[in-house]
């Protein structure tokens, strides 16, 4: 046993304790000493030695658990944080929003009210009194009480039959029909119309026809039908008795001829039979839009067919000799004024916030809460404005594609693959100008120089240049106005042009920017600015080629009343600021034809490269 050196001790300690404590008597500083020496001796055998396993530290880094509950809950049971402090390392995050595109394609009219009209002039073929509804240009066939020398029918009212009769008569002089309110049994009668095809029309492709004759008495029976010629015979039906909705069109056994002022068909219309069933409604022919050959003297005789197809350097046209022209009556020319009712429509959003976000986003991060929430509105109304615009830009321009397909029989939509299916199956289906889904066919590949053994990547791209630059003239044939002067497509035909831009076999003018991320505009291609709208999905290949005109001109029109107005105010009870955004205006699709401002094609990527397609097989549209 070893014995404690007392004294020892008290050296070693005592002046410690003394210094710590201020400590001076003896006696105290001995038993003090005493008591320090046997703690250390105690303490150093008792406790192990320090290590990793029983030091504390910080740990993971963790944020404390929220007190829910207030105070009381303070003592639960939630999770402490490793008592870090947390500063914000970059600035506050904020979603940016697409871009809108729509605003630069269209002119901007300012309305000064909720409501106005646009007033349009029409200018028609008549030949007859025309008593239709005042201010209506497409009278129906219920409203001719008389007759005009010329009328047209709406495609969508006639048989397939029909329109392959009207198919195979192109380039047919003087191909005749007869309209009658029925079809006509064996020993019946009926009234009847005895036309002559003219052509389709320019801007639609419905078919036209030119009224030779009118009857009271055709019949079924093969004997001869005499109809009396108009305007030199007396009227003595209406369009209303015949072009009821429910008329049948028959072609003669052999052409009518015409002595004096009446039309002979010989064998009249037995073992014929109908060509099909009309109901369709009759429209009257505007003169500036589909000029017809014929109305103002059809040739040296002045019974030259009429026409009302482009020209094709087969038909010659020269005016009546005097002789003819002495004794022949001038056909009537109409003019109609009518007026378009234009109202502004409404996007409206709100939002509110509470006064905590409001004075501690302000205190943390210097944010103006309440004009951020104005702001976030107002790309709300703009974003749907946006989508508006482009919506209805696209359908024009895929009805204009539509009815330059049926008038001229020309289809632009373009397809790069030819294993493709899609040009087999009924073709694209989008919506058109009355927002009904329109379907035009999809040609296969064009194969030039007989093989596509010389195709590649870059001549494929370089088709889509030219397919925007034939839909840029179309548009200036059939508007009338001008070219083209945007477009507006997708990513995946963006980064096409971009590839192609120094396409150097045959270089087309382009300022285009090949630049990644250079989207808003791209650049120009032959006078044509391009746009990418970033709403349109990858795989959505349309792209429409428009005209931004002057303000008179026909087109898209964006007439703002209240653009984002904002309105604020406080709610009730709980005191909190809330912010309403209003935009009033109306898009209005002025002039006779606004759709011949826009064209809209389909570039047909299918199965080429990794892209979707929307699969036009089903009556809706899905990715394919």
């Amino acid at each position: 046993m070893k014995l404690i050196n007392e004294s020892q001790v008290f050296e070693t300690w005592s002046p410690i304790l003394e210094q710590k404590t201020g400590i001076t008597d003896s006696n105290k500083l001995k038993w003090m000493s005493m008591y320090a020496h046997y703690h250390s001796i105690n303490e150093g055998f008792a406790y192990p030695q320090a290590s990793l396993l029983n030091t504390p530290g910080m740990g993971n880094v963790a944020p404390a658990g929220s007190v829910a509950g207030g105070a009381n809950s303070f003592y639960s049971a939630n999770s402490t944080g490793s008592g870090d402090k947390f500063p914000s390392l970059l600035p506050l995050a904020i979603q940016v929003a697409a871009r809108t595109v729509g605003f630069d394609i269209v002119s901007v009219i300012p309305m000064n009210g909720p409501s106005g009209v646009l007033t349009y002039l029409d200018y028609v073929y008549a030949g007859g009194r025309n008593a239709g509804a005042p201010g209506i240009p497409n009278t129906t066939s219920a409203n001719f009480t008389d007759k005009p020398l010329i009328f047209k029918l709406n495609n969508s009212g006639l048989t397939t039959a029909i329109k392959d009769s009207i198919t195979v008569a192109l380039g047919v002089t003087g191909q005749q029909y007869v309209f009658t309110p029925a079809a006509i049994a064996t020993g019946s009668s009926s009234k009847g119309l005895l036309t002559q095809f003219v052509g389709k029309s320019r801007i639609d492709g419905f078919p036209i026809f030119r009224v030779l004759g009118e009857t009271t008495t055709i019949g079924g029976s093969g004997a001869a039908a005499s109809f009396n010629s108009i305007p030199e015979v007396t009227q003595s039906i209406s369009f209303a008795e015949v072009l009821d909705g429910t008329a049948t069109m028959f072609t003669p056994v052999a052409a009518a001829t015409k002595s004096g002022n009446v039309w002979t068909a010989a064998s009249g219309l037995t073992g014929v039979g109908a060509v099909g069933d009309v109901t369709a409604t009759a429209e009257l022919v505007k003169a500036l839009e589909d000029h017809i050959f014929g109305f103002a003297g059809a040739g040296p005789d002045d019974t030259t067919a009429y026409e009302g197809d482009g020209t094709d350097g087969t038909i010659p046209f020269e005016p009546m000799r005097r002789g003819v022209a002495e004794t022949t009556q001038y056909r009537t020319m109409g003019l109609q004024a009518f007026t378009k009712f234009v109202e502004a429509e409404t996007f409206q959003v709100a939002a509110t916030v509470t006064t905590e976000q409001i004075q501690d986003l302000n205190r943390q991060y210097g944010i103006d809460v309440v004009s951020m929430m104005e702001n976030a509105l107002v790309n709300e109304i703009s974003q749907s404005t946006n989508k508006h615009i482009l919506s209805r830009a696209f359908a024009l321009g895929w009805q204009n594609a539509y009815d330059f397909n049926l008038s001229d029989g020309v289809n632009l939509n373009l397809t790069l693959n030819a294993s493709s299916t899609l040009s087999t199956t009924g073709g694209a289906r989008f919506i058109g100008k009355d927002n009904n889904l329109v379907t035009i066919g999809l040609p296969a590949v064009s194969v030039y120089g007989g093989t596509q053994g010389f195709e590649n990547q870059g001549t494929f791209q370089r088709r889509i240049q030219s397919k925007v630059l034939a839909a840029a003239n179309v548009v200036a044939q059939r508007g009338r106005r001008g070219p083209g002067n945007f477009v507006v497509t997708n990513l995946q035909i963006a980064t096409a042009l971009q590839d192609s831009a120094q396409f150097t076999f045959y270089p087309m003018a382009n300022t285009v920017n090949q630049n990644n991320g250079a989207l808003y505009p791209v650049g120009t291609i032959a006078g044509l600015t391009i746009y990418v709208d970033p709403n349109m999905r990858y795989g959505d290949t349309r792209v429409l080629v428009g005209r931004k005109g002057a303000d008179e001109e026909p087109g898209l029109k964006f007439m703002p009343y209240l653009m984002a107005e904002s309105i604020q105010t406080i709610a009730e009870g709980t005191m909190a600021p809330k912010i309403a955004v209003k935009s009033r205006y109306a898009l209005v699709e002025a002039g006779f034809h606004p759709q011949t401002q826009y064209f809209t094609f389909l570039v047909n990527l299918k199965n080429v490269g990794a892209t979707a397609l929307w699969n036009q097989t089903a009556d809706t549209q899905t990715i394919a």
